[in-house]
């Protein structure tokens, strides 16, 4: 009996772990999550907002519980920038909040290791589901944060439905390319007012990478970086970017980049690189010194940011009809110029263009995903006490443009549908591209010999990597029967690399017009040597 006792305890005990670990686990997966914050007092609230004015970094002290886990001694602060400001000054309460698990305590964590909540109000955002959507589609394409919903309890207050994403830091950097080391710099002014005030440098662009001299201290106020030995690989960056860009290639990851400016543009992000603040992104530069883009702040995509380069603001026609080569000769947008002028990247930044249009646009891939969330979301969203737009306006958000102040918000398919036809009828995405098939590879004692039909195609290019956190390394094919070829003219381009020096690869192939990779989604998605298929 004893033992029989003994056993339910231990049954028992495990289901309890495991309940406790799926809950922390599942906080960026599927579903809505559930945050409740305990703080000190009725004054929390300017307490809160003096910190965010005075010492932007403290924090305030308080318990949460997550999916019912309790942490104490977790830190609080509002965050954000015109989140934040624009939503006090209207004397709005639901405010973005950003909550460190183990502000004092420092193994108290999340089960997958993460310390930090972040919960956006979904400013500018009617239909609360921009920045998971837009995340959702760049990660198929690129890494990028996880990012769901919460409900927001304070002082066992509902405070609505909050936008919960996915902190880039070490961990992701661990998920995403198996290492940390190396520096991560958040492209995005820290003070615009101290932007706006600097003096005694050459005039600034935010954080555009444009160069100004080899001063930190005049680059400081755009980019936000934790070491300050981040500054000498950053500066050197920026200096080949716009110095040298025929060498740009040992300092940033292209193709990342590439996908990066596809998705900014395709998905009308223009708050982001791309737009007129040229900010929300980090930038990780690893260990050899190449910078690795990553998006960031995605609650105004799909048009919900309209401002131009003079900061006019933009018709909905002309966010439909934005110019897949907007930047293409703006000095002061060297990572998008400074690619562009290469013909092969802007061939491949087209291709980009083309398969986020046809897999995401036109497949309708989107619209199922916007409306699963909508209706998952729907309950919260009417029963919000503070939520920033009218449940009508939620209701409205995919079909209708929104006025909210000076700011107009055209609604989801409002765009997308529209944008879908201008795009796939655009004469640059509408060339003739390669096409490839039958790509093999096969191991020589030290080398590989890797193999590809290339059809409209005029050259192939080979890349390849032995770590998924180094960039792809380039070489070009031949159908000469030479370096590993074996019949010339046969239509079958080949390369043969060091066996070292390959673990994952991928295949572009060029004409005059176009270009076309294999895998489609390369790099994010490419072959691995010893596995069946991509």
């Amino acid at each position: 009996m004893r033992s029989c006792s003994i056993l339910i305890l231990l049954v028992a005990t495990i289901l309890c772990l495991f309940t406790t670990t799926g809950k922390a686990q599942d906080f960026y997966g599927k579903g809505t999550q559930e945050v409740r914050l305990k703080l000190p007092g009725s004054a929390w609230d300017s307490q809160l907002d003096s910190l965010k004015n005075v010492n932007p970094s403290a924090r305030l002290l308080g318990t949460a519980w997550v999916n019912g886990v309790k942490y104490d001694s977790v830190g609080i602060r509002y965050k954000g920038n015109s989140s934040y400001f624009r939503t006090r000054k209207e004397t709005i309460k639901k405010l973005p909040m950003n909550v460190k698990l183990d502000y004092l305590i420092k193994t108290q964590t999340l089960k997958d290791g993460q310390g930090t909540i972040k919960l956006s109000n979904a400013f500018l955002d009617p239909s609360f589901i921009r920045d998971p959507l837009a995340y959702a589609i760049i990660r198929r394409y690129m890494p990028a944060p996880l990012c769901n919903f919460t409900k927001l309890y304070v002082n066992d207050q509902f405070y609505g439905l909050y936008v919960n994403t996915e902190s880039i830091d070490e961990l992701f950097l661990e998920k995403h390319f198996k290492t940390s080391s190396g520096f991560l710099v958040k492209c995005d002014p820290d003070n615009w007012k101290r932007v706006r005030s600097q003096s005694g440098c050459p005039k600034g662009e935010n954080a555009s990478l444009v160069y100004l001299n080899e001063s930190p201290g005049c680059y400081d106020s755009f980019y936000e970086v934790d070491d300050p030995a981040s500054w000498k690989p950053l500066l050197h960056l920026i200096k080949v970017l716009n110095k040298a860009p025929e060498q740009v290639e040992t300092v940033l990851n292209v193709d990342q980049t590439l996908w990066m400016h596809a998705l900014n543009n395709v998905l009308v992000n223009l708050d982001s690189y791309t737009g007129s603040l040229s900010h929300n992104y980090y930038l990780w530069i690893d260990s050899t010194g190449v910078g690795h883009p990553l998006i960031w702040d995605l609650n105004m995509a799909f048009g919900g940011w309209r401002r131009d380069y003079s900061f006019n603001q933009m018709s909905d026609q002309e966010l439909i009809e934005f110019s897949p080569f907007t930047g293409y000769n703006l000095p002061k947008r060297p990572l998008i110029s400074k690619l562009l002028q290469k013909p092969l990247y802007r061939k491949v930044y087209v291709a980009h263009m083309k398969t986020i249009v046809s897999e995401v646009l036109e497949s309708g891939l989107w619209l199922k995903e916007a409306q699963e969330m909508m209706k998952e979301i729907d309950p919260w969203v009417k029963s919000d006490p503070i939520k920033l737009y009218t449940y009508e306006d939620f209701k409205n958000s995919l079909d209708k443009t929104m006025v909210s102040g000076p700011d107009k918000i055209i609604g989801l398919r409002q765009l997308l549908e529209k944008r879908a036809t201008y795009l796939s009828a655009h004469p640059a995405l509408s060339k003739a591209q390669p096409v490839i098939e039958n790509v093999q590879h096969k191991t020589n004692k030290d080398t590989v010999v890797i193999t590809a039909s290339l059809k409209n195609a005029e050259t192939g290019y080979l890349y390849y990597r032995n770590h998924p956190m180094f960039a792809f390394k380039s070489v070009e094919m031949n159908d000469a029967g030479t370096n590993g070829d074996a019949v010339a003219g046969d239509g079958i381009f080949s390369a043969q690399v060091p066996a070292a020096e390959v673990v994952h690869y991928y295949i572009v192939g060029e004409n005059a017009d176009a270009a076309a990779l294999y895998p489609e989604r390369a790099s994010h998605e490419f072959i691995e040597i010893g596995k069946k298929g991509k």
